[in-house]
C-alpha cells in the first residue's frame, strides 16, 4: 500500500513516539537543531525542505502532525537556530554526533540470493548485520566509546549513532581519520592492527569453514564516509516513517537477532493491513 498524506498525518497525530529521537539527541541544544523534510504536495510532487529548527520537542510534533512528511531527517546543531531562507553555511557550527552509515545495496556485487537489489532475505541480510557488529565492537574496542546507539534505517541498512560527548566536536579530519579505521580503502595493503584482522576473522569469518583475510574483505564494512565526514548531513530522524517502504526508523537493541521485518509498518500501526 503506497503511503499517503493522509496516513502520514494520522500517524504522526496520534502514533509517532519522540522519545527514540531523544535518545540520540537528547534535549541539550534540541532548539539550535536542524531539521530536515521530504514533504508530500498536493498534486502529488514532492519537495524538501531544511535550515528548519524548533524551540520545543512538542513544536516538532506538531509540525510533523500537520505536515505529514515522507521523509524526516535531523542534523548539527548551530548558533543562531537554523531558520528557512538562511544557509547553515551562514551559521556557527556547535557540534553533531559521530554517525556512520551503512546499507546493504553496497553490497550488491557479493550477494547471492540471486533475487535483485530492491529485496532483502535473511541470507543477504546477514552481510549488513556482521559489517555492523564489527563497526559497534571497532567504536567500543579500539576507539573507547561507550555510547552508541544502532537505528535501522527503514529500509535496508544501519545507522550508527555515538553519543559521547566529545564526538560532538570532532572535526572533518577527526571523523574522517575514524571511519577510514573502521573501512579502509583499500583492506590489503592498508596497515591494519592484529585486534582489527581478529575482530574481522571473529565477525565476518563465521561464514567460512577456514577463513582467511582475502575472504572477509568484500564482506567488510562499506560505510557511507561523506555521512560520517560532513558536519552538515542530515540523517533520517529516529521514529519517523521512510517514505518509500512505510517501515519506522527503529532503534536495533541488537543487529544480530534484528530483521527489516521486525520494525513496523505505518500500515500495521494504522490497521490497515
Amino acid at each position: 500500500m503506497k503511503v499517503t498524506r493522509r496516513m502520514l498525518r494520522e500517524f504522526y497525530s496520534h502514533h509517532f513516539s519522540i522519545h527514540p529521537l531523544l535518545r540520540v539527541i537528547g534535549l541539550k541544544g534540541f532548539a539550535n537543531r536542524e531539521f530536515g523534510f521530504e514533504i508530500l504536495e498536493n498534486d502529488g510532487g514532492e519537495r524538501f525542505v531544511r535550515n528548519i529548527s524548533f524551540r520545543t520537542p512538542s513544536d516538532l510534533v506538531a509540525y510533523l502532525a500537520d505536515t505529514g512528511p515522507k521523509s524526516a531527517y535531523v542534523g548539527a546543531m548551530f548558533e543562531p537556530p537554523p531558520s528557512p531562507g538562511v544557509s547553515i553555511t551562514k551559521l556557527k557550527w556547535l557540534g553533531r554526533e559521530l554517525v556512520f552509515d551503512l546499507d546493504l545495496t553496497d553490497y550488491d556485487d557479493v550477494r547471492t540470493c540471486g533475487k535483485g537489489k530492491e529485496h532483502v532475505c535473511p541470507k543477504c541480510w546477514r552481510i549488513a548485520q556482521d559489517a555492523i557488529t564489527f563497526v559497534v565492537e571497532t567504536l567500543e574496542e579500539d576507539f573507547g566509546f561507550e555510547k552508541i546507539v544502532v537505528v535501522f534505517s527503514g529500509r535496508r541498512g544501519f545507522h550508527v549513532w555515538v553519543l559521547d560527548e566529545v564526538t560532538k566536536t570532532f572535526d572533518e579530519e577527526t571523523r574522517e581519520v575514524i571511519v577510514n579505521y573502521i573501512s579502509p580503502e583499500n583492506p590489503q595493503s592498508a596497515i591494519i592492527p592484529l585486534r582489527w584482522k581478529q575482530r574481522a576473522l571473529k565477525i565476518i569469518g563465521r561464514r567460512f569453514i577456514a577463513p582467511q583475510m582475502r575472504q572477509l574483505i568484500p564482506y567488510l564494512p562499506r560505510l557511507d564516509k561523506r555521512v560520517t565526514i560532513d558536519l552538515n548531513r542530515l540523517l533520517r530522524m529516529p521514529g519517523s516513517v521512510h517514505g518509500a517502504t512505510g517501515r519506522l526508523c527503529t532503534i536495533v537493541k541488537d543487529p544480530q537477532e534484528f530483521y527489516p521485518d521486525d520494525a513496523p509498518t505505518i500500515t500495521e500501526i494504522l490497521g490497515y493491513d
